[in-house]
């Protein structure tokens, strides 16, 4: 009677862990930034004043012209003594956020990092620097960055 009882009891959680695996459906990735230029020359100064605005304020970036990123900072954070970080996410690009860090070298010159992505999106952007010095937002799609993984 004790092992009829443990199967039945093994069959039922089959059933519910199937029934819960079969709910799940991934949502469809969408090209949030399918409008913008594939690459985005930006001066020094727009990054620099993007890293003024303060943790709950509603901050708008103009990359471009027709490029502007609005949204709420979520985090400005000063990480170490030569490192901040902003963190903004805008609910005009399906809540993408931006990410830009800047960090003052040793030799007092400065350096930033920033991406552009969404956790439902195809796309994103990140910023690359020339030799010269000039920066660059260029268009990437995220099925190439990230690496498919299925956890359950």
């Amino acid at each position: 009677m004790l092992s009829v009882k443990r199967t039945m009891l093994l069959f039922v959680l089959c059933l519910t862990i199937a029934a819960v695996t079969a709910q799940r459906t991934n949502p469809p990735y969408i090209a949030v930034f399918s409008n913008q230029a594939e690459s985005i020359s930006l001066s020094e100064s727009t990054l620099s004043n993007a890293m003024l605005f303060a943790k709950g304020q509603q901050a708008s970036i103009q990359f471009a012209n027709d490029f502007i990123f609005p949204g709420e900072v979520i985090s400005n954070e000063q990480v170490y003594h030569n490192l901040q970080t902003i963190i903004v996410r805008s609910a005009a690009f399906n809540n993408a956020l931006l990410q830009i860090s800047r960090q003052t070298n040793e030799d007092k010159s400065v350096s930033y990092v920033a991406h552009i992505f969404g956790n439902q999106s195809k796309d994103g952007f990140q910023l690359k620097r020339s030799a010269n010095g000039n920066y660059t937002l260029q268009k990437f799609e995220t099925a190439v960055i990230l690496q498919d993984c299925n956890l359950q």
